[in-house]
């Protein structure tokens, strides 16, 4: 039998409620030991245990790399978006949880997508030594895309964590509400960033066909000027503008594709997506491959 009172043991389910690291589980109950008979950590810990007030549990990525949470509720009982932002606290929703969040996707995502941002000497180290001729764009574009493995699985969901260029996060908003169980105070991208992403990574958001449906949703509802400066600021080495500017002109967004032209000059053939074949349909005006029949 433990010490804790039935009032400690209510203070301490509500505290404990959503899943947290160690560090900030040790935090939170070293403000609310000394409201309790205990005066060691350890101790307390053992009888929070006793009392089933704190269950833990190791989740482990494909990478190798794992970690360990805590709550006052089991397991089977933490939401797996929860779950994603207590492992990358930094990080951000994106991808196809955030078309998902933004109503651009009607598939309930059981992948849950949470990207960070390294330090700029790592982005820089990974961006050198690329020269862009047509040749060099194919020999990358005809393989298949890099895919994260840190994914963690957790119940039905795979959490997926990518690291992306640091661009100082630029197109991310704070979530204010807990629409589609994307927790309160979490941070997902903006509609426009979004789109941006969809096109940049397919893969990532339900494949091609999945980035056209989204767009047709999207595209109508973003600000133009809002994904101009974003795709700006993004920096990217390889003209995914064309793929933007070609969708957006098919999918009745003449003003963002006529801004793009009007902005930035074709030099490169460039291709919709990766795998890419040059039996492809070839759009003359924005030099763009992409699959028969996809649009």
């Amino acid at each position: 039998m433990t010490r804790l009172s039935a009032q400690h043991k209510r203070d301490l389910a509500a505290l404990l409620a959503q899943p947290a690291r160690l560090k900030d589980l040790k935090a939170a109950l070293a403000l609310y030991m000394p409201k309790t008979p205990y005066r060691v950590m350890s101790s307390f810990m053992t009888a929070m245990k006793a009392d089933n007030l704190l269950h833990e549990m190791t989740l482990k990525a494909e990478s190798g790399h794992s970690s360990v949470l805590y709550a006052s509720t089991p397991p089977e009982l933490w939401s797996a978006p929860h779950v994603a932002q207590v492992l990358f606290p930094e990080g951000y929703f994106c991808n196809l949880t955030s078309l998902y969040y933004h109503k651009l996707s009607n598939q309930v995502p059981t992948n849950l997508y949470i990207a960070t941002e390294p330090p700029r000497e790592k982005d820089q180290a990974r961006r050198t030594g690329v020269t862009l001729s047509d040749q060099a764009i194919f020999r990358a574009f005809v393989q298949p895309h890099r895919t994260s493995n840190n994914i963690y699985r957790f119940g039905d969901s795979d959490i997926t964590h990518t690291e992306r260029i640091n661009r100082d996060q630029i197109g991310i908003v704070t979530i204010q509400d807990s629409r589609h169980a994307l927790p309160k105070g979490a941070r997902v991208t903006c509609i426009e960033r979004a789109i941006i992403d969809a096109v940049v990574q397919p893969h990532y958001n339900g494949g091609i066909t999945a980035v056209i449906d989204a767009l047709r949703l999207g595209l109508p509802r973003a600000k133009r000027d809002t994904i101009m400066d974003i795709y700006k600021k993004l920096s990217f080495v390889y003209p995914y503008w064309q793929s933007l500017g070609f969708l957006s002109e098919r999918l009745g967004a003449p003003d963002l594709a006529d801004a793009i032209r009007k902005d930035l000059t074709v030099k490169n053939k460039f291709y919709l997506d990766h795998l890419a074949k040059t039996s492809w349909a070839f759009d003359t005006k924005w030099q763009v491959f992409y699959p028969e029949g996809i649009l």
